[in-house]
C-alpha cells in the first residue's frame, strides 16, 4: 500500500461445514495472497476457532470492497467483511486515534 494512503481494519469472517484442514488453509491463502496484493489489501493475523469450524480475519485495505473483492477473485468463501475500530492495552481509544 502506498504511504499516506488511508487504510481501514477489517475484519473477514467465514465458517466451514467440516474442520479445515491444514492443506485448505494454505491453499486458500496462497490464492488469496495476489488477489490481496492486487486490491491494496494486506493480512495481518488470523484466529481459528479450537474446532477450525470458524475463522476470524484482520487485514488492512482501503475499504471493505477491495477485501471482499480479493476474496471472490481467489475462489474464497466468507460469511461477511466489516470495518473495525482497533483498541489495544496501550490505550483507551481506537488505535488509529491520535494520542
Amino acid at each position: 500500500m502506498a504511504n499516506g494512503a488511508r487504510v481501514e481494519h477489517l475484519i473477514v469472517e467465514q465458517t466451514f461445514a467440516e474442520p479445515l484442514s491444514d492443506e485448505e488453509h494454505s491453499s486458500g491463502a496462497r490464492r488469496l495472497d495476489d488477489c490481496l496484493a492486487s486490491h491494496g489489501a494486506r493480512w495481518l493475523r488470523s484466529y481459528m476457532s479450537t474446532d477450525h469450524r470458524r475463522m476470524i480475519c484482520e487485514f488492512e485495505a482501503p475499504d471493505a470492497e477491495a477485501v471482499r473483492m480479493s476474496f471472490r477473485s481467489a475462489g474464497v468463501e466468507f460469511v461477511r467483511v466489516w470495518a473495525a475500530e482497533v483498541y489495544s492495552l496501550d490505550t483507551a481509544q481506537p488505535a488509529t486515534s491520535p494520542l
